[in-house]
């Protein structure tokens, strides 16, 4: 009897842990929905809680909306001026499965314009494992002139030759200084985001400043020919 006492006290136990985390997940969802809406608010931008299909439709090209499945785009804020249309959301999507099954959540930052005549291409930071990839014959794309660079980041793209025409080195610099960020480009829009969502209002803001200062980066680019 004590011991079924003591298996039962243990299951409770781990149902009201359970609970718990389920409650917590929730109100902290909801209070992260509000505080994006606040944030747009302020900013006089629109405000999308569940999700905004138009947007992610044109995004789908990308590799970060084709990875896993169980995939959520949701807290999207758009600003449209006459010269392009920058978005930031919070998106998840699964890997796995069981056992083995893991979620991603990161904020992405989107901007969208005519004159943005990007390549294809994926960038991420680099690690050890790339480094042996790279010496097997998998694609990454280095710069002997800019070991900073090569060294931080894995750039593929189909087209190696209009990538390397592209990635002067101001924009190699440019890059070098922001360690850690995922890219992908193409003609027209580009998406950013590191790993995880941001914690803050602040880190909105900073968001949505780097999603400008890449655009024009890449516009002083286009304009050098």
């Amino acid at each position: 009897m004590g011991v079924a006492l003591i298996v039962a006290g243990c299951v409770l136990a781990v149902v009201v842990l359970v609970i718990t985390l389920i409650r917590w997940s929730i109100r902290m969802a909801k209070e992260r929905t509000a505080a994006m809406s606040d944030f747009a608010a302020g900013l006089e931008l629109e405000f999308f809680e569940s999700g905004h299909e138009e947007l992610l439709s044109r995004l789908a090209t990308f590799q970060l909306f084709n990875s896993g499945h169980s995939r959520r785009m949701k807290n999207v804020i758009i600003g449209k001026t006459e010269l392009a249309s920058i978005a930031i959301f919070d998106y998840r999507y699964t890997t796995g499965g069981g056992k083995n099954q893991s979620t991603h959540n990161q904020t992405v930052v989107t901007m969208e314009s005519e004159s943005l005549a990007l390549p294809n291409f994926t960038m991420r930071p680099e690690h050890l494992f790339d480094r042996v990839g790279s010496a097997l014959g998998f694609q990454d794309i280095d710069f002997d002139d800019h070991p900073q660079f090569s060294q931080s980041f894995v750039l593929k793209g189909k087209d190696e030759a209009a990538i390397r025409e592209f990635f002067d080195p101001q924009i190699l610099d440019f890059f070098a200084d922001r360690a850690g960020i995922c890219f992908e480009g193409t003609a027209g829009r580009f998406i950013y985001f590191r790993g995880g969502t941001t914690q803050s209002t602040d880190d909105l803001r900073k968001y949505l400043e780097e999603g400008y200062s890449v655009y024009q980066a890449f516009t002083e680019r286009l304009s050098r020919g």
